[in-house]
C-alpha cells in the first residue's frame, strides 16, 4: 500500500511540475504578445501622425487599386463580356468534337 501511495505522490509531483512549466511558458508567450501589440500600436500611431503632418495629399497617394469608373453599371462593377451566337456555336462544335475523340478512344480500349 505504501508503495502505491508513493507512486501516486511521485506522479502528482511530476504532473505539478509539468503543469507549472506549461503555465510559465503560456504566461511568457502572453507577455510577448502584449509587448508585440504595444510595439505595433506605437508604429501605427507614428505612421498616422506622419501622414497627418503630410496632409490629405499623402492619404490619396497611398490608396491602392484601380480607380472606380462611372458607368450605368455603377462604380466597381466589371463589364460583362458577351459572345456572339456565331462564336458560341464554334466553341460548341469544337467541344463536341473533343468529346467525340475521347469517347472514340475509350471504345478502342
Amino acid at each position: 500500500m505504501a508503495r502505491s501511495s508513493s507512486k501516486i505522490e511521485g506522479f502528482a509531483e511530476d504532473l505539478g511540475r509539468l503543469l507549472g512549466t506549461a503555465q510559465n511558458k503560456a504566461q511568457g508567450w502572453l507577455g510577448q504578445r502584449k509587448q508585440i501589440a504595444k510595439s505595433l500600436e506605437g508604429i501605427r500611431d507614428t505612421a498616422t501622425t506622419l501622414l497627418n503632418q503630410l496632409g490629405t495629399e499623402a492619404g490619396r497617394a497611398i490608396r491602392r487599386g484601380r480607380r472606380a469608373y462611372a458607368s450605368k453599371r455603377g462604380p466597381g462593377r466589371p463589364r460583362r463580356r458577351t459572345l456572339s451566337a456565331r462564336a458560341r456555336a464554334a466553341i460548341s462544335r469544337a467541344q463536341k468534337a473533343r468529346w467525340a475523340r475521347v469517347k472514340a478512344a475509350e471504345k478502342r480500349k
